[in-house]
């Protein structure tokens, strides 16, 4: 079996920031870790004196704009995103497929070729770009950037340290290490695999689940699956969450079938990304031997107990 087989059950991997890089991603999610929140503000604490500043905050991104500005016309095109973005998932990808020997070698190759994520890029982009011209100025992502800092500012000192690593409002800590987010979940997860409703998963519930995923996948029905066919699957999920956010704020049958659509192809993505790490022999085709055999590994992984079921407590969680 293989390592990477065994990292089936991944959903979302995570991110590995550069030394340099933009805390945007930060406020996403490393409020709610401790050790992560301290190596972030560790990183941005020019002056060493155990906090971030707005000023030290301000630096770090006025850095990171000027790698993304490649051109150093003082504006940065999505153009310019897109390609900063596509680096660090190739250099990504490098990391996930080294060999064990290898990995710390292409983490470090992955850091050194940051930062790759920047204020007001992504979804934030036209929100960010205030004077609505189509790119980002240093200005925009600044103002941008404050906004981050008073969000992680939690206490209101005018810093951000080890203080401000607390949970987000309306969240809690939850069981575990996934949280009250991760435990509902794992909670949809199960239900969706739990043919029987007896509040648990068989291996032969998980099996019959990923029979029926690769098919879905399996457009020619040739029994292989292509990356075309993955890749197409994933634009099937741009699609529907495009669709769903432009009824959601209404209520009615149109919201319902866009947000049954969304799940259905939120799975598919997910899916996705199982295949790429089910495919064994990396002939850029996944049959369905290699699909169960993935699946099989990824239920032992989770069976934590070994009592042959997984459970919602178990749903998240993999051996170390």
């Amino acid at each position: 079996m293989t390592k990477k087989e065994l990292l089936l059950g991944a959903v979302a991997a995570g991110l590995l920031l550069s030394g340099a890089a933009a805390p945007a991603f930060a406020a996403k999610g490393e409020g709610r870790h401790g050790p992560r929140h301290a190596a972030m503000v560790e990183r941005l604490d020019t002056n060493k004196d155990g906090k971030v500043s707005l000023d030290e905050f301000k630096a770090n991104i006025s850095a990171t704009f000027k790698t993304f500005d490649t051109d150093g016309n003082g504006q940065v095109t999505k153009d310019e995103i897109k390609t900063r973005h596509d680096a660090f998932r190739e250099a990504r990808k490098v990391v996930r497929d080294a060999a064990d020997a290898d990995k710390d070698k292409a983490r470090e190759a992955l850091r050194a070729a940051g930062p790759f994520m920047l204020p007001g890029a992504g979804r934030m982009f036209d929100r960010a770009d205030t004077d609505k011209n189509g790119t980002l100025s240093e200005a925009e992502v600044l103002a941008s950037a404050e906004t981050i800092f008073e969000r992680r500012d939690s206490n209101k000192d005018g810093a951000i340290d080890t203080a401000d690593a607390r949970p987000h409002k309306g969240k809690s800590w939850g069981k575990g290490n996934h949280g009250k987010g991760g435990e509902e979940r794992a909670e949809r997860m199960l239900k969706r695999l739990d043919a029987n409703s007896d509040g648990k998963v068989s291996q032969d519930e998980l099996l019959q689940r990923a029979a029926e995923t690769f098919q879905r996948f399996d457009a020619d029905k040739n029994g292989e699956v292509t990356k075309a066919e993955v890749d197409a699957k994933r634009e099937a999920f741009r699609d529907a969450r495009k669709a769903y956010r432009a009824v959601k704020a209404t209520d009615g049958e149109a919201k319902e079938a866009a947000l049954k659509a969304l799940s259905e192809a939120r799975f598919d993505r997910m899916g996705g990304r199982m295949f790429e790490r089910a495919d064994a022999d990396k002939n850029g085709a996944l049959t369905k031997t290699e699909m169960e055999t993935a699946a099989a590994a990824m239920f032992k992984q989770r069976d934590r107990n070994g009592d042959g079921f997984i459970t919602a407590d178990e749903m998240g969680k993999r051996h170390k």
